[in-house]
């Protein structure tokens, strides 16, 4: 049998067998008989290998029929036999912050998790194999009796050919299952059918309710201390999102978030942040908030008026505090919505 082994049968009473329940007393007063074909099966139970059935004369019977066909009797009979029948399947989550949190971004800020896990018998009390829904006829068809308005679930056991797409997209409730050999199906018996990458869910509810922090944004942070000094983090040390204040010493910390550019054109994030903070009514003074500091070739600013003044050339940014000449850049300042517009600011409590 395309070198599947066979490790179910049917007996002569037409009853399931597995072959771990027979011995070598048993089998002597059993006859058992394929499922696939119907041909007759004996078990083999050696020593050296491995237990199971074989056929007792040379057959064309292939696999896929052999698993098929036990893929629906055996989560039949599991539904039929069983007190429960739990599902958990894959859901997309949303951060629980996504409805006032300005750095929240779609499918950024989301993930996937397994659902919590539902007894279908508590909305379908029956389960037909082959039974006609419409156009469609699947495998095994969970509905509930007494409501023939609800909808009910294909159950289509996929060996090498998955359901048609004309099906997948009927918004049908579809349980695939990708069944290799008769030890996967056993182990459906065991407990809940649970989705991962052989066993798909198809037209079930998708959009999880949970509220859960995911954590998923890198954003830049920019600290403010009372002497003006300021300074936002690199590339390298973004934080999450989630991430809380840091600096005991800062007055101020802004996540900061610009498509992952620190540079807007003709201000960059250190200096929204220090606006921000002004804008705020945080009583501070910095260089890049004056109107005679200008930017040199390689980046650092620099005091126009350091000759007519006396003033450092390349000042440190606390000494804007003490500076006598400092003067508020209000054009620059006229410019803030715009930068503002261009950034996402949050304050970190």
């Amino acid at each position: 049998m395309d070198n599947v082994r066979c490790h179910y049968v049917y007996d002569e009473e037409e009853k399931i067998v597995h072959v771990d329940d027979v011995s070598r007393d048993t089998a002597k007063s059993h006859r058992y008989h394929c499922i696939s074909c119907g041909a007759e099966m004996i078990p083999k139970l050696g020593n050296l290998r491995e237990h199971h059935f074989a056929h007792k004369a040379a057959c064309s019977c292939n696999s896929e029929t052999y698993l098929h066909k036990l893929g629906k009797i055996l989560l039949k009979k599991k539904w039929d036999e069983s007190p429960e029948f739990y599902i958990r399947y894959m859901q997309r989550v949303k951060c629980g912050k996504y409805k006032d949190c300005v750095f929240y971004k779609d499918n950024v800020c989301e993930d996937s998790m397994l659902s919590e896990k539902y007894d279908l018998k508590e909305f379908y009390d029956t389960c037909d194999v082959e039974r006609s829904v419409g156009e469609f006829k699947p495998d095994l068809y969970l509905y509930h009796s007494g409501f023939s308005n609800r909808r009910g679930v294909f159950i289509e056991i996929k060996v090498t050919h998955e359901s048609t797409d004309k099906k997948k997209n009927s918004e049908n409730k579809i349980i695939e299952i990708h069944v290799q050999s008769d030890v996967e199906l056993r182990e459906l018996l065991k407990g809940e059918i649970i989705e991962n990458k052989e066993i798909r869910f198809m037209g079930f509810k998708q959009e999880c309710r949970k509220e859960i922090l995911l954590s998923k944004r890198m954003l830049f942070r920019f600290f403010l201390y009372s002497n003006g000094g300021a300074y936002v983090s690199n590339y390298e040390d973004m934080l999450r999102c989630d991430v809380g204040k840091l600096k005991s010493k800062a007055i101020l910390e802004l996540n900061m978030d610009s498509d992952k550019c620190s540079y807007l054109g003709e201000v960059n994030l250190y200096e929204v942040g220090l606006m921000y903070a002004v804008h705020e009514g945080f009583k501070i003074k910095n260089c890049h908030l004056c109107k005679y500091h200008r930017v040199g070739e390689d980046s650092p600013i620099f005091c126009c008026m350091s000759k007519k003044y006396g003033t450092p050339r390349e000042p440190k940014q606390t000494e804007a505090s003490s500076c006598r000449y400092y003067t508020v850049d209000k054009e620059f300042f006229d410019k803030k919505e715009e930068y503002f517009a261009k950034v996402q600011i949050s304050e970190v409590k």
